[in-house]
């Protein structure tokens, strides 16, 4: 069973029906889930229901175009990246693109590798992030359980032996490395000595 946080949720809004069948099939890959729109309007609709990682985006399509999509997607949701691809490339929308926040702009016609490893890029990036977002979770719990031992320590008497088999539990338990556990355990050494 795959873990939801290594899932990766993808939105195509494309309005060629050829083209996107083509993009939904190509971009399938292990932890992915794709949902295709085949206009602005319906891939608004679709943001404003579920939470995407990475949106696929025509820049010229009926009733919203890729530009105010892009725009609405950063709204609903700021970490949201978005690939722009167009048949109707121009430097003014390139930089306008770039400018809203997208993540790639892509040419007509291009080569479905071309996309594909701007995707595989842009899904190595997301899945970057969430393990930061992880590690630095993990890094406030040790923090936490770190204080709140100190905060013991201060409150009652224990023993440097105490607090150092407190501080072994955290080294066993993987909140802290071989460096972190010896950092601290001189600290506790060097307080000890002045008390």
């Amino acid at each position: 069973m795959e873990a939801t946080e290594d899932v990766i949720r993808i939105l195509v809004a494309e309005d060629e029906k050829v083209f996107r069948i083509l993009l939904f099939e190509e971009l399938q890959g292990p932890n992915r889930i794709i949902k295709v729109a085949s206009n602005g309007i319906e891939a608004l609709e679709f943001l404003k229901r579920e939470d995407f990682d990475l949106l696929i985006t025509d820049l010229k399509m009926p009733g919203l175009e890729g530009i105010e999509l892009l725009k609405e997607a950063k709204k609903i949701n700021p970490r949201i990246l978005v690939i722009v691809i167009t048949g109707y490339a121009s430097l003014d929308s390139a930089i306008q693109a770039l400018k809203e926040g997208a993540y790639d702009y892509i040419r007509k016609p291009f080569s479905l590798e071309e996309l594909k490893v701007s995707v595989n890029n842009a899904c190595t990036l997301i899945l970057l992030e969430r393990e930061n977002k992880r590690l630095l979770e993990d890094l406030r719990q040790v923090y936490q359980r770190f204080k709140e031992s100190l905060e013991e320590r201060t409150s009652s008497p224990n023993s440097l032996l105490d607090e150092l088999e407190r501080l072994a539990r955290l080294h066993q338990e993987g909140f802290l490395d071989e460096e972190e556990f010896e950092a601290i355990k001189k600290v506790l050494i060097q307080r000890s000595n002045y008390e």
